[in-house]
């Protein structure tokens, strides 16, 4: 059954395949990207058979057998269909050997548009065919893979009269369709706004306040500052002595977006206006100790371009400098310490 719904803002079509998929596409007409919300589950057994349950997005895009998928939700990496860099690969299961683990999402081009595919939790995706890509939302097997489990993938939850079932999954993926400089920022951008979403967190008045908060906003930033658009706060701790832990990132890959595929700098003291930075040590990225003790060590590189190529660094912080420049993917970490 089919249902949709068309308004002003936003279009809507309703999608109930059986009594156990549905799904809404939801698009928007003021921003570039469709919305896509599924449910799925549980998923029936009776009849003696295993399911895996995909969506397929096809496009008339020649894709020449690549697509890329996210590592870890940073980096993307290219993907050939049937082919792997490092051996030579013996094709013996076409769909499977193809897969590809997402915690962030996948797309594919050609030499004018991108097609992306954000998601918002951990799935599996492809391009089994050209022009094609496919994410594995669900799936509820009743045989063993022989892939190390030893057992079959059949999660099931019971419920208080002790009658089970499989699993339901609820999510939402997101499409965009663009130009690659346009669908580069909008991967990055929307991106970390799915992997670190805005946390909305609530208080009481004290007995005795009687402020109405008509408009409440509030910046810890130095007042017009603001952080580097291809720039993420990734970690922001206070420590038992007073020392802050701060990690920033640089989200973009380099040559991925001719605008913010650049290093950034950011004013420490811009981040904290209400207290003076008296010291600022880099550490590792584990922050187990400084940066500046790690002794760096000399890969062997196949190749004499490859041998060439150095990743981006931003520049070393000097003695009392609060300046910090990020290259493109560089994390980088410190410990601050404020005037007391």
């Amino acid at each position: 059954m089919v249902t949709v719904f068309r308004g002003p803002l936003v279009e809507e079509v309703h999608q109930q395949l059986s009594h156990w998929i549905s799904q809404v596409v939801r698009v928007y007409k003021n921003v570039e990207q469709a919305e896509v919300q599924f449910t799925v589950g549980p998923i029936p057994v009776d009849d003696g058979n295993g399911k895996e349950i995909v969506t397929k997005l096809s496009t008339p895009l020649q894709t020449q057998k690549t697509f890329y998928t996210d590592s870890n939700g940073r980096d993307f990496l290219k993907r050939v269909r049937d082919f792997r860099p490092d051996w030579d690969l013996q094709v013996k299961e076409p769909v499977a050997g193809n897969y590809y683990p997402l915690n962030l999402g996948i797309y594919m081009k050609d030499a004018e548009t991108d097609v992306s595919v954000l998601v918002d939790r951990a799935l599996g995706g492809s391009s089994i065919f050209d022009g094609q890509m496919e994410i594995m939302l669900h799936r509820r097997l009743l045989y063993d893979d022989h892939r190390g489990v030893g057992e079959a993938l059949n999660e099931t939850v019971c419920g208080s009269d002790g009658q089970c079932e499989g699993l339901t999954v609820r999510g939402s993926f997101y499409i965009n369709i663009n130009p690659s400089e346009e669908a580069a920022q909008w991967r990055r951008i929307k991106g970390q706004q799915l992997l670190t979403p805005v946390q909305l967190a609530f208080s009481v008045l004290e007995d005795g306040n009687r402020e109405i908060l008509h408009s409440p906003s509030y910046s810890a930033l130095k007042e017009g500052y603001e952080l580097p658009q291809n720039i993420a706060l990734m970690t922001l701790q206070e420590l038992d002595d007073g020392r802050v832990l701060l990690r920033l990132a640089n989200i973009f890959e380099v040559d991925e977006s001719e605008k913010l595929s650049k290093s950034s700098t950011v004013d420490l003291a811009s981040l904290f206006p209400n207290k003076k930075v008296m010291d600022v040590v880099e550490v590792t990225l584990s922050a187990n100790q400084k940066k500046s003790s790690v002794k760096k060590m000399e890969w062997i590189v196949e190749g004499a371009e490859a041998a060439k190529k150095e990743s981006l660094r931003g520049r070393p912080m000097r003695e009392g400098d609060t300046n910090v420049e990020i290259a493109p993917m560089e994390i980088r970490t410190f410990y601050i310490t404020f005037e007391t």
